[in-house]
């Protein structure tokens, strides 16, 4: 089956530069790439016209929107502009880690799948807010995966995505989301009436790699516009995801409080126990998913703080409005 795999890039000549290459050697009989240049103002446009002289497959369309806050214009051209019907979706700053992403994306479509969630790790660099984010997406890929394993699928990640060019459209409210800066990939699933045409893909030749934030500053607004969305999550998943992170509060609050009191050496013991069996959890997701060692050694530690931070970013969220998908 032939594949269009979509890149909306806003101001990405240096990332396209670095990251353009390994997508357009990707080891499958027929595939475009098309770059859709969202009013870019750096060298974006430049750099992939450099690349067309040597790769036949790889297009460029500029966005005939005007510039705006949301990449929902640019991406809804690119499917419209894209030649096959169906859809693989990545990012400027993403590359694949190797060469069988796309088939790897498509052995997992049938008659009854027609759109395929895939797994989008950062990079690991030896920090500790890197640690947060290995902790973070590990967490956040538990939790999404295993829901659209069960039918519920509530959310994507548009670095690794993929749909028949039907069902996006038919999915899509882009025009009831301008106001939006994030949430495309994510509002796009909850749409989606039949929750039994999602599938994942788990095989590591399909995950796509992205570069992580390295400054705390860049890496709280990036999480300010993910969160952003999640109020527009169907009743269902607001329940589901507010249940899942409620009941860690309660559980690290409880531990605090009766760390102290005369019923310590109980407490220890439930502790102890617990911490056992999440760790067993997380381990199996690790596992399957590649994480780093580091990160199952210190993930009591990285989800305390975690917790900590979602807590932080829920509340100025509800107070500041975010301005842009860049």
């Amino acid at each position: 089956m032939p594949v269009s795999i979509i890149i909306c890039a806003k101001n990405e000549a240096l990332n396209l530069s670095k990251n353009l290459l390994s997508v357009l050697k990707q080891d499958y009989n027929q595939f475009e790439v098309l770059i859709v240049d969202d009013n870019s103002i750096d060298s974006t446009s430049e750099v992939v016209q450099e690349f067309q002289k040597q790769f036949a497959n790889l297009r460029l369309t500029k966005s005939k929107a005007e510039s705006s806050n949301s990449k929902r214009n640019a991406l809804k051209q690119g499917v419209l502009d894209s030649k096959y019907d169906l859809l693989l979706l990545t990012d400027a700053d993403c590359r694949p880690a190797s060469k069988e992403w796309i088939s790897s994306m498509v052995n997992q479509l049938s008659e009854s799948k027609t759109c395929v969630l895939g797994y989008s790790p950062y990079n690991l660099h030896y920090s500790f807010l890197n640690l947060i984010i290995q902790f973070e997406t590990l967490q956040t890929a538990g939790l999404y995966l295993t829901q659209a394993i069960k039918n519920k699928a509530y959310m994507s990640v548009g670095r690794n995505v993929m749909y028949s060019k039907d069902l996006f459209l038919k999915s899509e409210n882009f025009d009831n989301e301008k106001q939006l800066t994030s949430g495309d990939d994510d509002l796009l699933i909850q749409n989606i009436e039949d929750k039994s045409q999602i599938t994942v893909c788990l095989k590591p030749e399909s995950f796509v790699l992205s570069q992580a934030k390295i400054s705390w500053i860049a890496w709280w607004k990036q999480k300010l516009r993910h969160y952003s969305t999640a109020v527009h999550y169907n009743t269902k998943s607001q329940l589901f995801l507010g249940t899942y992170h409620f009941s860690q509060l309660v559980f690290w609050i409880s531990f605090l409080i009766l760390a102290f009191s005369q019923y310590s050496e109980t407490v220890l013991m439930i502790l102890f126990v617990a911490l056992i069996v999440k760790s067993l959890s997380i381990i199996s997701y690790a596992r399957v998913l590649k994480v780093s060692k580091h990160v199952l050694l210190l993930w009591p530690i990285l989800e305390a703080c975690l917790l900590i931070l979602q807590l932080s970013l829920g509340i100025q969220g509800k107070f500041q409005k975010q301005k842009t998908w860049q």
